[in-house]
């Protein structure tokens, strides 16, 4: 199975103000079609995470940006990821509801991170411990 790191983005990415960043999925990697400057200097939390772990891992990880408005894929990638854990009832729910949270960082289902991205050097190290255990 090929592992998946999803980051759902941030109350600033959220907003759903059309234009560019209204859309569900935003590649910021330097190849890719998209890339965020820092506005007044300051740089979304998404893009440095993104790019730091897109530096650091394999290729056959995906990497994955996503509203938190994208509930209908982002809600069966949890609960199948908390499924294949073990997890069932009120853990899976909790689960699930950590995953929704925006700036949360997620491998395969299991929430490393809600309501606050860790920093680049820290969510890769999360990232990097988490896909080890697999």
């Amino acid at each position: 199975m090929r592992s998946r790191v999803v980051l759902v983005r941030g109350p600033r990415d959220a907003a759903a103000s059309g234009g560019c960043c209204s859309g569900d999925v935003r590649p910021f990697d330097e190849g890719g079609s998209h890339c965020h400057a820092p506005q007044d200097g300051v740089d979304d939390g998404v893009a440095p995470v993104y790019r730091a772990l897109r530096a650091a891992l394999p290729e056959d990880v995906a990497v994955e940006i996503v509203s938190p408005s994208n509930w209908l894929w982002l809600v069966p990638e949890l609960v199948r990821g908390a499924r294949r854990r073990g997890l069932r009832g009120p853990a899976l729910r909790r689960a699930v509801r950590a995953g929704m949270a925006v700036e949360s960082l997620i491998v395969d289902g299991a929430v490393l991170a809600s309501g606050g991205l860790p920093g680049p050097a820290a969510a890769v190290a999360a990232v990097e411990a988490e896909l080890a255990v697999r």
